[in-house]
């Protein structure tokens, strides 16, 4: 008889199962992401031929605002595999709380200044942001992983 009771496959940290998960979701965040920046690329080149550099300004704000969302979200699934449950749920709640309040704070503070277009940083966070969580979405919906849940224990295995 073995010192430790053996345990399912299914109940290891790192299940293939798990394993394929955590693979999904940082491929759906690094296409997002890639696919956000390319996007905010396009948009910076379209402010940087208008007449007025207040375009150019507010893309670039809204581009840094960008990145301020999604590289956040691709550093996570990378870190995720490593975290309890626990701290996962903290750290994406912690990162979600920061991203708002820098993009509120760098509204606040730009909305003022007139050498920025609010309209261009809209439409930069719009392209960038918004497309890249859009895309996460369809990446992470066509994988369609199983959730790695291991079964509650009946009243029967207790005893």
């Amino acid at each position: 008889m073995p010192a430790q009771p053996e345990t399912p496959a299914s109940s290891s940290p790192r299940s293939p199962r798990r394993a394929a998960s955590d693979r999904s979701m940082q491929r759906a965040t690094l296409i997002a992401a890639g696919v956000g920046l390319v996007a905010d690329l396009v948009l910076l080149a379209i402010a940087a031929i208008r007449p007025e550099s207040a375009a150019l300004f507010g893309a670039l704000v809204g581009t840094g605002l960008t990145l301020a969302i999604v590289l956040p979200t691709v550093a996570i699934t990378f870190a995720g595999p490593r975290l309890t449950p626990v701290s996962m749920a903290a750290t994406v709640l912690g990162s979600w709380a920061v991203k708002m309040f820098a993009v509120i704070l760098v509204l606040l503070l730009v909305r003022d200044v007139e050498s920025v277009s609010s309209t261009w940083i809209g439409l930069a966070l719009l392209v960038g942001a918004v497309s890249a969580v859009l895309i996460e979405a369809v990446v992470l919906a066509r994988t369609r992983q199983p959730l790695d849940v291991d079964p509650a224990a009946s009243p029967d295995e207790h005893s």
